[in-house]
C-alpha cells in the first residue's frame, strides 16, 4: 500500500492448541511456535506484539519476557485489568524490561471483555472510571520514573467502548468494522477521548487472485466443533461493547464491504478477515488510514507463514 500505518502490531499465540481452547503445549513447542511467529512478523515490519490475558493464558508479563527474549525487534503490548494491578508495580516492570532489552514495553489497559475476567463490581460507568484513574495513576507513576517522554516512553492503549468517560491514553483500539460504521467511530473517538492515534484490529487472508484468498479461507477456517462450542461459551459471558458489536455484525450477515468476512468471529473469538488479492486488502486498509486509522493490528493467523502473504500488502506501492 501506498502509505503505511504508523506502527503494524500482531497478537502474540497463546501457550495453548489456540485461544482459550485445547491442552498446554510442552515448553518446547510453546517457545518454537513463539519464535516461529516472532520471525513470521519481523520479516514483514511488525513491531508491536499484543499480550492478552485471559483466564487459561500464561502469565501476560512472563509472555512478554519470552517475546523479549527471542526477538531483537518486537515491543510488546502487555494487557492489564485495574482491578488486579497496581499502578506502581505495572510501571516498575515497563522500565525494568526497558532496562534488561533496551527497548518499550507499552500497556493495553483493559476492563475486561467478560464478565469473569471483570471485578466483582458489575457497574459499567464505575468499570470505566476505574480505568480512567487506573491509566492516570500509571502515568504519573511513569513519569515519575521519568518515562514521560525520549525514544523508549511506553504507550498506553486502551480499547474503544461505548460506555462514556474519558481515558488519558496514548492510543484507543477498536475492531475492524464496515467503513461507513469505522468513519462514525474513529470520528466519536477522537472527540471524546483526544488521541491522534486509532488502532485497527482485523485479521487478514491474502492472496495473488480473490478467488485463491476465499479458497484459503475455507481451508483455514473450517468448521470446527470444539472451537465453535468454546465460542459460544466465551460468546455467553461478553459484556464488551466491541466483541458485542462484533458479533451483531456477524449474525447480519457473513461479509460486509465485499471483503469483511465475519464467518469466524461467528463460530469463535476472532476479529473479523480481510479476504482478497494484494490490491483489493490494500485497498481496503488504506481506505481505513483515510478515515482516521492510524495503526493496524494483524489478528494472529493460524499459521506463521501467512505473514509472507500478508506482508505483501504493507509492500505493494510503498
Amino acid at each position: 500500500m501506498g502509505d503505511r500505518p504508523t506502527s503494524l502490531s500482531f497478537i502474540v499465540p497463546p501457550h495453548s492448541e489456540s485461544f482459550g481452547l485445547g491442552q498446554k503445549l510442552s515448553t518446547r513447542s510453546y517457545l518454537d511456535r513463539l519464535v516461529a511467529y516472532a520471525r513470521a512478523a519481523e520479516r514483514v515490519g511488525v513491531v508491536g506484539a499484543f499480550v492478552y490475558d485471559f483466564p487459561a493464558a500464561m502469565d501476560p508479563w512472563l509472555v512478554a519476557y519470552d517475546l523479549l527474549a527471542c526477538s531483537p525487534t518486537l515491543q510488546p503490548v502487555v494487557a492489564v485489568r485495574p482491578h488486579q494491578e497496581a499502578a506502581e508495580s505495572v510501571a516498575r516492570r515497563v522500565a525494568d524490561l526497558e532496562y534488561r532489552f533496551g527497548r518499550p514495553t507499552h500497556v493495553n489497559i483493559v476492563a475486561g471483555a467478560t464478565r469473569t475476567s471483570r471485578a466483582a463490581d458489575t457497574d459499567k460507568v464505575a468499570a470505566r472510571r476505574r480505568l480512567a484513574e487506573f491509566t492516570g495513576e500509571l502515568r504519573a507513576e511513569l513519569d515519575r520514573l521519568r518515562y514521560a517522554a525520549g525514544e523508549c516512553a511506553p504507550l498506553l492503549v486502551t480499547p474503544s467502548s461505548s460506555t462514556p468517560g474519558v481515558v488519558p491514553a496514548d492510543c484507543v483500539l477498536m475492531m475492524a468494522r464496515p467503513r461507513a460504521t469505522l468513519a462514525e467511530d474513529v470520528a466519536r473517538v477522537r472527540a471524546e477521548q483526544g488521541v491522534d492515534r486509532v488502532a485497527m484490529l482485523v485479521g487478514a487472508v491474502v492472496r495473488e487472485t480473490e478467488e485463491q484468498a476465499w479458497a484459503a479461507t475455507a481451508r483455514m477456517y473450517a468448521p470446527d466443533r470444539r472451537q465453535e462450542v468454546a465460542g459460544r461459551m466465551f460468546m455467553s459471558q461478553v459484556v464488551s461493547s466491541e466483541h458485542t458489536a462484533s458479533y451483531a455484525l456477524a449474525e447480519a450477515r457473513e461479509i460486509h464491504d465485499e471483503r469483511l468476512w465475519y464467518g469466524a468471529p461467528m463460530r469463535g473469538i476472532d476479529a473479523p478477515k480481510l479476504v482478497g488479492s494484494v490490491a483489493q486488502v490494500s485497498d481496503w486498509l488504506r481506505s481505513c488510514l483515510d478515515i482516521g486509522i492510524t495503526d493496524v493490528i494483524i489478528d494472529l493467523p493460524p499459521d506463521p507463514a501467512e505473514f509472507g502473504h500478508i506482508g505483501d500488502v504493507f509492500v505493494a506501492g510503498s
